[in-house]
């Protein structure tokens, strides 16, 4: 659900903070983030749930603790918060609240439940062709997205070619 988390996570960013330089590249990376977290671990260790330590409060926490600590006041730092922020909305958007164990892993003991039957990409087939809502937030994703594009000026080569070096839109 690509398209669906970005969107809704880019449009509660862009409503939350009102932050007109914010560097889109590194809220893009923090949309994604904990599904490659999540992806490479559930291939890695064949398990079917995709909702793993990426999914947790402790990894971001972490991240920005490191980031706080380690940067100064500036764009980088600016930066880099977008990305953890970004990683906490994921959080909200897949309603993480309703698996208690993997979002405060580790206080709920230091295992996560991995159920090890067909394996992730088998299951993520399964849940994709099986539930049309998925399809319907997808779309609602793509929608915003496509509006932001066009509302923001990209359609323009040198817009672009600005969201590409500076991660700003307009």
């Amino acid at each position: 659900m690509l398209f669906w988390r970005l969107g809704a996570i880019t449009f509660l960013f862009r409503w939350i903070f009102r932050d007109p330089i914010v560097d889109m590249r590194f809220l893009a990376l923090g949309v994604v983030v904990p599904d490659v977290i999540d992806l490479l671990a559930a291939t890695i260790l064949g398990a079917e749930y995709a909702r793993l330590w990426g999914h947790t409060l402790a990894l971001p926490t972490l991240l920005a603790i490191g980031i706080l600590l380690t940067t100064r006041r500036g764009r980088r730092r600016r930066g880099w918060m977008a990305l953890v922020v970004a990683w906490m909305l994921h959080l909200v958007v897949d309603q993480m609240w309703l698996h208690e164990a993997v979002l405060f892993w580790p206080f709920f003991g230091w295992d996560i439940v991995i159920p090890a039957t067909g394996g992730f990409w088998a299951a993520a087939w399964q849940r994709a062709l099986s539930d049309p809502w998925r399809w319907v937030l997808e779309l609602v994703g793509l929608g915003y997205l496509a509006w932001l594009f066009a509302a923001s000026g990209l359609r323009d080569r040198k817009a672009r070619e600005r969201l590409i070096a500076t991660g700003r839109l307009g």
